[in-house]
Formats: C-alpha cells, structure tokens, sequence
C-alpha cells in the first residue's frame, strides 16, 4: 500500500514538472531555441513500447516530429519520402509521425492507400498533448530538434530533405523560413463562428487576405460530417474558378483560362495582398456538380464577370517514348520517391508522373509548365527524369530528356478551357 502511494506522489511529482515546464514556454508552446520536455507520449503504433517519453527519441540522435491528419494530401504525400529519409539516417535520426485521429483511422489510412501501405514510421495517435506543446492549425507541421533536444527548427514540409536532415544531424544552423499558423483557425472547420452546427444546411463566405492562413485549395467530403466542403485560404481568381468548375487536384493548367484583359487589370493578377481572397462554403446535402454551378454563379457576381467552359485548340506539351529503350526507368528500392529543385534541375526520382505532372508541372499560378503537359509514354511504372528547373523551349527540354530515350513535341489538342469575360462586354 505504502509502495502504490509513493509511486503516485512521484508521479504526480513528474506531473507538475512537466506542466511547469510547459507554461514557461507560453501561450504559443515551444518555440526554437527551447529544449523538448520529457513528455509521457501514449498510443504509439510501430514501436517497441506503446508509451514513450519525448526525450526516449532523442537520446543521442537527432529527431524530427511530423503532424498530420488523414485528410492532408500534402501530409500523405511526403511519408514515402519520409520513410526512405528514415532508413537512410536511422543511425542518427528518428522521425515521429504525430495525429489527433484514431488508432482506427491511422491504419485504415495506411492500409488502403497502396503507396504508404509499406510506411512502418512510429506514429501517435489519438495525441492532445502533443498539439498543446507545439501548437498550430495546418499540417504537415514540422519540429526540428537536434541530438541535444534542441528545438532548431518549425516549418512545413517543403524543407525536408536530405541536405537540411544532414545539417540537423551535424548541428549546423538551419536558417529555414519559420512556419506561423494564424491559431484562430481551424483548417478542419467552417470559418463562422456562434453556429449551432447541427442546424447548419450551407454556408459561404469570401474574405479579403490573411497573411496568418497558409494558400491552399481543396473541394472535399469531410470525413466526420459528410458535409462537400470547398476551400481556398489566399487563393487569386484563378484557383477560385479551378474549384468552381471542379478542376481541383486534376492537373489544369492556367493556360486553358481564357480572360479578359480588363478582368485581368480589375481583379486577376495578385499584388502582393491585393486581388488575393479566402473562400469557404459548406453544403450539408447537395452534389459536387450542384456546387460547381453554385460556385460559378457566387463567383461570377463577386467579380461581375461572366465565365463558361468551351472546346479549343490549345498548345501542349507532349512527352512520348523515343526509340525502343526505356532508360528513364527507376530501378530504385521501393519506397525512395523525391520531387525537387536543385540548383537549375528538377529532379523527379523513382515517382510515378501522375503526381508531380498534377501539382507540380501543370497546375497552379508557378507551374513549371506554360502549356498544359500531357503524358503519353504508355510506360505506368516508376520513373527518373530531370527537368530545366525553369521552362525555356521545347529544345531546351528535349536535351534534357535525350539521355532517357524520351522527348517533348508542342502540339495543338482540343482542350476544354474556361474563359472569363468582363460581363459588360459579354
């Protein structure tokens, strides 16, 4: 009896510590520069123990803690990357993959979608503590804490990478941009406040800039509610229109938009804050195509245009098979998949080009293509492929690609674009 008791008092001991320790980091939790705390960290999936300490991760190796959520594309997106980072770097690093879902979800998660099925990375689900020490309203959210349980570094996904794991590893400073979360929002709920949710049928609103919101996009069902949920946080006319005409996370490139040049002076070309909104709209029930036209009329008053989609010839970007020799073909270990500038190069290893030609070659106001490229090898297994970091012609590409027995033509296909025109010439 005596032993239980005093077993309590130490753990209520290591209790207060630890909350001390916390609130001396203030309201915004640890900041760099602060030491982690030797949190109890519970609900731990692929490790030795499912209760851990904070600082049982550092313990002489640099440690890199990864906050996620199941309906994150970006967050599902790098875990391949993070893996192989893991595997190379396993002598020096850990990486701690961090949720707020459950158990249920996480390895539902990673059990139905085919190319993190492999991904074994220790994860914490069902976590609150965590999200209170190192607060913040989007992911991926990244914490950088180097072998001496130095916070180094908070930041998004785009800086991890080997160079950047390597220099945390060997204690060099960092210097990398640090990730501000504006902490009102909530990246999971409507942007109104004072609502009795369970009356809500469907909500929009457009607001100016917030330079606390990350630019993101996306139309969605979410995934506790059942509401189609369409979002744009600083976002310009065009990716407003992208989610109107349900063109998001397909690959559009902004040279199918036909615009008027008055739309385009009046409220098209973003100017720092200016001509930069954030859109949200929620629908209890209705369908994706109802939205859409619900969308294109919302938008269409806001911007006194009018705009419609039609069939055009338009200039693309072939990529075909050259010869009988398939030497852009990865041969890399499963898993390794890197997208990535370096210096005048983008690099795209052992990846599938669906993703990369999406996100990173066609769409969005930096695209890397100025035509809508299409992919017609024919070939659907992984692939390695260097790129110009920046378009300059089609000759320019092609003597990248020549030693990989591929090549790009420009060619006039029928494509459907949208055209947006001011509505007083319409």
């Amino acid at each position: 009896m005596r032993y239980s008791f005093v077993q309590a008092c130490l753990r209520m001991l290591a209790l207060l510590t630890m909350v001390f320790q916390f609130s001396t980091a203030g309201a915004q939790g640890l900041q760099i520069g602060d030491p982690i705390i030797s949190a109890e960290v519970k609900r731990i999936l692929n490790y030795s123990s499912d209760h851990a300490r904070l600082t049982d991760f550092v313990d002489g190796k640099a440690l890199l803690i990864d906050f996620w959520f199941t309906t994150c594309t970006s967050c599902i997106e790098s875990f391949p990357k993070l893996d192989s980072i893991q595997k190379e770097f396993k002598d020096d690093l850990n990486i701690l993959l961090v949720t707020f879902e459950t158990e249920e979800k996480t390895i539902r998660t990673f059990n139905t979608i085919n190319r993190i099925r492999h991904v074994k990375l220790p994860s914490v689900v069902q976590d609150t503590l965590l999200h209170l020490i190192f607060p913040h309203t989007s992911a991926p959210h990244e914490i950088w804490v180097d072998k001496t349980g130095i916070i180094k570094a908070i930041t998004d996904h785009r800086p991890v990478n080997r160079e950047n794991i390597r220099r945390l590893i060997a204690g060099e400073e960092l210097n990398l941009p640090v990730k501000k979360d504006n902490m009102g929002y909530a990246m999971a709920e409507p942007l109104i406040d004072h609502i009795d949710r369970d009356k809500l049928i469907k909500h929009s609103l457009i607001a100016s800039h917030d330079p606390g919101l990350p630019a993101s996009t996306g139309l969605y069902i979410h995934p506790d509610n059942g509401f189609l949920v369409s979002q744009a946080t600083n976002g310009h006319l065009r990716s407003l229109y992208i989610l109107a005409y349900n063109q998001w996370a397909k690959g559009f490139n902004y040279n199918r938009f036909i615009i008027d040049e008055t739309v385009l002076k009046r409220c098209g070309n973003p100017e720092g804050d200016r001509n930069v909104y954030c859109y949200d709209a929620w629908w209890k029930d209705t369908s994706r195509a109802s939205a859409c036209l619900e969308m294109q009329a919302e938008f269409d008053r806001f911007f006194n245009v009018k705009s419609h989609t039609e069939m055009r010839k338009m200039p693309c970007m072939v990529l075909r098979q050259k010869g009988n020799g398939r030497r852009f073909k990865s041969i890399a270990e499963a898993g390794r998949e890197e997208t990535y500038y370096h210096k005048d190069t983008l690099f795209l290893k052992n990846v599938y080009l669906k993703y990369p030609i999406e996100t990173i070659i066609n769409y969005g106001r930096y695209s890397w293509s100025p035509f809508q490229f299409i992919e017609e090898t024919g070939y659907e297994g992984k692939v390695n492929i260097c790129l110009p970091g920046k378009y300059e012609s089609i000759d320019q590409v092609n003597r990248f690609l020549h030693d990989v027995d591929l090549e790009v033509s420009l060619e006039e296909r029928w494509m459907e674009v949208i055209v947006i025109q001011d509505k007083e010439k319409a």
